[in-house]
Formats: structure tokens, sequence, C-alpha cells
């Protein structure tokens, strides 16, 4: 009986070094329990092994279903996920009892509870690892997009800018020559239509108008277009008569433009503050140094 109890706790401690050994292959774990159990019974000679598992059959070697049978459960969290057997082929004693010991039955039930939490453990294990590369992949598909994506925004920037130097190109050689030309043959308020248009066309060429609704979110669309009229020198009367309103609107204007720029209550004249507006310079924010009025505040 010595012999017997030695060959059960063999048993466990293989089990159990089989587990470590497989930790990311159930299959590889259960084929090897189920190789080992036979030499556990007290006729290995004459025992075969099968485990079943989920939709699977695992056999020992030289496995042989016998009239003489035992079996366990394979339960965990009371779910049945298959069963542990013994089989005796022939040639053992022919007991009232049966062929097998009551100590087997329980080892048997032991087998059974870990070869479940076992088992389970490694396909959890197999899931995360799974998972884990889904999510690299997954990861990766999302680098190779964002490099795609980085590329053709920047095919579209060179673009963009291929068809700005494109249009500024066709202002300076096509437009601004018709400009001039007009500018020079008419006189009175007419001339300062051309002047201001020919000013405007100018502003296309330049960032003024596309820095300052960037860098002066605060501002209206109108209160952007009067400043490129004052920019451009147009008195508070002539930019009245140009958007027909009254003087007394585009003085409020200028007040706002002069609020949101953060000229207020300073001695600076905003012709020349508008007209230092450049891409190469942007545009001062408040409490930075400032441009002296040259002339009276505007």
């Amino acid at each position: 009986m010595l012999q017997e109890r030695i060959k059960e706790l063999e048993c466990l401690y293989a089990i159990s070094s089989m587990r470590e050994t497989h930790l990311h292959n159930v299959e590889r774990f259960l084929q090897g329990v189920v190789n080992y159990l036979p030499r556990a019974w007290q006729y290995p000679e004459y025992a075969s092994a099968r485990i079943r598992h989920g939709n699977r059959e695992y056999l020992s070697d030289n496995f042989r279903q016998g009239p003489w049978r035992m079996v366990a459960d394979v339960r965990v969290d009371q779910r049945h996920l298959g069963s542990v057997e013994v089989f005796y082929t022939r040639g053992v004693p022919a007991l009232p009892q049966g062929p097998f010991l009551k100590e087997e039955q329980a080892l048997l039930g032991v087998v059974a509870e870990r070869v479940g939490t076992a088992a389970v453990a490694v396909e959890m294990r197999e899931d995360l690892e799974e998972a884990h590369r889904v999510l690299k992949t997954q990861h990766q598909a999302l680098q190779d997009t964002n490099t795609a994506l980085r590329t053709v925004l920047s095919r579209l920037e060179d673009e963009k800018r291929e068809v700005r130097t494109s249009i500024i190109a066709n202002i300076q050689k096509i437009v601004m020559p018709i400009v001039f030309e007009l500018e020079l043959g008419v006189a009175g308020r007419q001339r300062s239509y051309v002047t201001l248009l020919r000013q405007s066309l100018q502003d296309i060429a330049s960032p003024f108008l596309t820095q300052m609704a960037r860098q002066h979110l605060e501002l209206t669309p109108a209160e952007i277009a009067i400043s490129a009229m004052i920019r451009n020198g147009l008195s508070t009367k002539e930019i009245a008569q140009l958007r027909c309103i009254s003087p007394a609107t585009i003085r409020r204007h200028r007040e706002n433009i002069r609020r949101k720029l953060g000229l207020q209550n300073r001695r600076v004249n905003l012709v020349t503050y508008l007209q230092s507006t450049s891409s190469e310079q942007p545009a001062s924010t408040p409490g930075a140094p400032l441009p002296v009025a040259s002339a009276a505040v505007t």
C-alpha cells in the first residue's frame, strides 16, 4: 500500500510539473496527463486512460477501452468541461468490489479537479495572448494608416502650395498689369476703387487675411475685411462708402479691432500696426512691444 501512495504522490507532482511546462498549450498538457495516468494505478500494464475536454479526446499510449472503468467529471465553477477515465482491459484479479481501489477513485477525483483548473488557466492565457496579438496587429495597422494619411496630407499641402503659387503667378503676370493700366487711366473716386482693387489683389498674394483670421479668432469676418482696408490706407469715410454703412459704424468697428488686438488705451497707430503684420513677422500679442505711432493714433 505504501508503494501505491508513492505512485499517487508522483502522479500529482507530475501533473503540477506538466502544468508549468505547458503553460501555453492546453493540448500538450492534457496529452501529457493522459499518458502518465496508467502508471499511477495498481496494474499499470493493463491500464488505459482517456480525457475528454470540450469536443476533443486525448488517449493514452496503446489505448484500449476495457470492461472495467472508473470516471471523474471535470468541473470548474459548476461548468462541466469533460471527464477523466481509467480502464482495465484484462489480467487483473477478479475481486467482488472490482479491480479498482477506493484510493484510486479519490486520486482520479483530484486529477480531474487539477486538470480542470489547469486547462482553464492555460486557455485563459492563450486567449489573453491571442487578444494581445490582435491588438498588436490592429495597432500596427493603425500606424500604417496614420503614415499613409500623413503622406496623403503632405501631398495635399504640396498641391495647395502649387495651386497658390500658380494663382499668384497668374495675378502678377496677367491681372496686375491690367489693373495698373486701369489705375493710371482713371481719376477721382473711381481711381480709389481701382487702387483698393489692386491692393486687395496684392493681399491675395500675401498671408495677411489668413494670418489675421488664424491669430485673432475673436475678430469677425467684417472686422477682418475692415482691417484689410485700414491696412491699405483707406479712411473711415472711404471705408463707409465702400461698405455702404455709416462712418459711426466703421468707427465702432475700429474700436473693436483695437480692443481685440490689445491696442486699446495704447498710443499705437492702427495702420502702422496692421502694415507690420506679415508672415515673416507675426502680429504682436497683447503685452508685447508694439510699433510706435509716427502720426496721430487712428
